[in-house]
């Protein structure tokens, strides 16, 4: 599997999650869909900057690439902000629900651009070999941060 593989199905996966919280109405089971959510957003966004952005940014020197990452790197501020706001609302109320549409919103609009600008991009300059890599290592990468997150939980 190569990095782009392993990205898309993290994002699919997401999505799925998303929208099965968006059809219960039991709070304690959007909250245990919320939390597993938050911690696979947070773990995804940091093992991608720190391997596949990072990557990107040693195979290209382009000011246009260096942009799309930048702007990459706030969507996911501003993804784990909307996160942290949920995190401190009542799950059961409207307005948490409201909030969560805007999360929701922010990640698919990442989504699109990371696959439809940045992925084609991508494959012009990391090597299929260095793309099968990096999926190991962000794979590796993000259960370190899981883990690390469970054991904080406890």
């Amino acid at each position: 599997m190569d990095i782009y593989t392993y990205i898309v199905r993290d994002h699919r996966k997401l999505a799925g999650l998303m929208d099965d919280l968006i059809s219960i109405r039991l709070p304690a089971v959007r909250q245990t869909l919320f939390d597993q959510i938050r911690t696979e957003l947070s773990a995804h966004s940091d093992a991608e900057e720190r391997t596949f952005y990072a990557a990107l940014e040693r195979a290209t020197h382009t000011q246009e690439m260096n942009d799309k990452l930048e702007h990459s790197e706030h969507e996911h501020h501003e993804i784990k902000s909307l996160l942290h706001v949920l995190g401190r609302l009542s799950i059961s109320t409207e307005e948490w629900m409201e909030k969560f549409g805007e999360l929701k919103f922010a990640v698919e609009h990442h989504v699109a651009k990371e696959e439809g600008e940045i992925f084609p991009r991508a494959k012009e300059v990391i090597s299929p070999l260095d793309a099968h890599r990096l999926a190991l290592q962000m794979d590796a990468l993000k259960q370190q941060i899981i883990a690390a997150h469970q054991v904080v939980a406890e």
